[in-house]
C-alpha cells in the first residue's frame, strides 16, 4: 500500500523523501501544511496544488498560460489548471 503523505519526487535540495507535514510552511504569521524532508527542507505549498480528482498535493506544474497554471497529479495522473487570478481549479 502506498503512503499518500509521501511525495513521489524526492527533495530537490538533498534527495531525501518528502512528507506532507502540518505546520511546515511559515510565511509571516501564516502557518500551513507543506512537503518537508527529514533534513528540514520545505516546498512552497503554492507549487504543489491539491488535485481536484484524488485530493492529494503530490502535483507538479507543467505549464502556464495567460489564464491559468497547469498541473499534473503524480498519483492519479489527472491534468488540471488553476486560474491565475484565483484558486479555482479547471479539470482538463
Amino acid at each position: 500500500m502506498t503512503n499518500i503523505l509521501i511525495r513521489s519526487e524526492p527533495c530537490p535540495q538533498c534527495g531525501a523523501e518528502m512528507l506532507w507535514t502540518q505546520n511546515a510552511w511559515h510565511s509571516g504569521d501564516a502557518v500551513g501544511a507543506a512537503y518537508r524532508c527529514l533534513n528540514g527542507h520545505v516546498i512552497d505549498p503554492a507549487l504543489t496544488r491539491q488535485c481536484p480528482n484524488c485530493g492529494v498535493h503530490d502535483t507538479i506544474a507543467t505549464g502556464v498560460s495567460d489564464r491559468a497554471q497547469q498541473y499534473r497529479c503524480l498519483r492519479c495522473d489527472n491534468a488540471f489548471a488553476v486560474a491565475r487570478s484565483s484558486s479555482t481549479s479547471i479539470t482538463t
